[in-house]
């Protein structure tokens, strides 16, 4: 059977034993077991500072009903710490364990732990647990149905990070002097109200820098409204939370009114914002006389009414029609002419850009060899020659893409030799020109093709 099912077990059954009016009989204190009136008591376990009997059937009840693990155990977040000490209090309140709890301050002022945490210290605590811990009292029981209980209702992370501190709660306390008797040894004990102040100093640094973080958050409630997304109770119990924070360490409470306005301001809702504007402005002509709680409640009750009325965060006319026009926005660059313009625009840019790194590529073809270069080269595993004759590119295939060889078959050559015999025949005082510009392509034996003829 697991922890999970023996703790409903227990709490079902001390559901049924205090419903049962034999039970809660034997549950007051042993004064009255004699008959006549039964004493007053606020609680099932009685009053006083009698100890209880765990021996007998009574006070073995009494222990279950007191450690009994609450139903959502504590994971050590600070978000959830109120809750789980506002349980430990009540669950005190009812078993009569509030002086364990009670704690004085270094000025001699009671605080309660579960409340005033932040004005105590671990010394504090410590020497207040001594006092019960070294007599056989209720106080000393309470103390370790504090520890049952917390061991019981905290998460198994929590309860390993609690473990590796165990020296925190432990103190040497050894029973007290009785005359002319020496003194008994100490001996080491687990005290529950010092777990308890551990779990606290663990989740909530006591630091100056905590208080001061506190209030600066309280100042800028326009940011905490951002990260709530205009959810005004949950605002709210931000607020509250941090305002709890802050009296736990005894330290005064802001001025919280024009805060809690700046950040209602910031709300997502227009008739809400509208509502906390008008409030401000009777507030600060002095129409109107509230407090940080009263305008918090009444923010609370027209945000349930606007709620209720499906009225929250509902678009004005002016944000509808912002909205449509970025509708009608959205559908004209998704229409299929928008689309056939966008297209054809980016594939009139590839195309330029295709052309312009074709023409870097071959760029080199443009540039002929100077006086002493070698007329032939090999690029990109192909061979090229030069040849004059041609006016888009000088370096050719030597052997273009149909097998002709350039140095024969260069019609541009051919153009030229033509041309100088036509010049020849028609000018006969040009004849040594015209020979020798033949003998020059004759002898210079260059098949020289343009880029297009390599893409034949």
């Amino acid at each position: 059977m697991d922890a999970a099912t023996v703790r409903t077990l227990v709490e079902a059954a001390v559901a049924a034993a205090l419903q049962n009016p034999a039970v809660l009989q034997a549950l007051r204190p042993p004064d009255n077991a004699g008959g006549g009136q039964a004493a007053f008591a606020v609680t099932p376990a009685g009053t006083g500072d009698v100890a209880w009997d765990f021996t007998s059937g009574t006070g073995l009840k009494i222990f279950m009903a007191a450690t009994a693990p609450f139903k959502t155990p504590y994971d050590g977040k600070e978000s959830t710490l109120r809750d789980f000490l506002r349980k430990v209090f009540h669950r005190a309140e009812a078993f009569g364990w509030i002086s364990i709890l009670c704690v004085n301050d270094e000025r001699g002022v009671s605080r309660n732990l579960t409340k005033e945490y932040g004005c105590l210290t671990s010394e504090l605590v410590k020497a207040h647990a001594l006092v019960y811990l070294r007599q056989n009292n209720r106080n000393h029981q309470a103390s370790a149905c504090l520890r049952q209980l917390i061991i019981g209702s905290i998460s198994p992370k929590l309860a390993d990070r609690l473990n590796n501190r165990k020296e925190h709660f432990t103190i040497n306390a050894a029973a007290a002097v009785l005359p002319d008797q020496p003194a008994p040894a100490p001996i080491p004990k687990e005290d529950g109200t010092c777990m308890l102040y551990e779990i606290i100093r663990m989740v909530s640094v006591e630091t100056k820098a905590t208080v001061a973080l506190i209030t600066k958050r309280l100042a800028n409630l326009e940011v905490v409204m951002e990260e709530c997304k205009s959810d005004i109770g949950m605002f709210n119990d931000v607020v509250d939370e941090l305002i709890s924070q802050l009296q736990a360490r005894n330290e005064p409470v802001p001025r919280m009114l024009n805060p809690l306005f700046d950040g209602y301001s910031n709300c997502a809702d227009a008739e809400f914002t509208r509502y906390m504007a008008w409030k401000q402005v009777c507030y600060e002509d002095g129409t109107l006389e509230i407090g940080y709680t009263a305008l918090m409640v009444s923010a609370l009750e027209k945000y349930k009414i606007l709620k209720d009325r499906k009225q929250w965060l509902k678009k004005t006319d002016q944000e509808m029609e912002i909205i449509t026009l970025k509708a009608e926005v959205t559908r004209l660059k998704t229409s299929p002419a928008t689309k056939s313009v966008a297209s054809a625009r980016t594939t009139g840019a590839a195309t330029k850009d295709d052309k312009s790194k074709a023409a870097d590529k071959h760029a080199w073809k443009l540039v002929g060899p100077t006086e002493g270069e070698p007329q032939q080269k090999t690029v990109n595993g192909k061979k090229y020659i030069y040849c004059p004759y041609h006016h888009t590119t000088k370096w050719v295939l030597e052997v273009n893409n149909k097998g002709i060889i350039h140095r024969t078959g260069c019609e541009k050559m051919k153009e030229a030799l033509l041309a100088a015999n036509e010049k020849k025949n028609a000018e006969p005082e040009q004849d040594a020109t015209a020979a020798a510009l033949t003998n020059a392509i004759e002898d210079t034996g260059t098949n020289v093709l343009p880029i297009e003829d390599e893409q034949l």
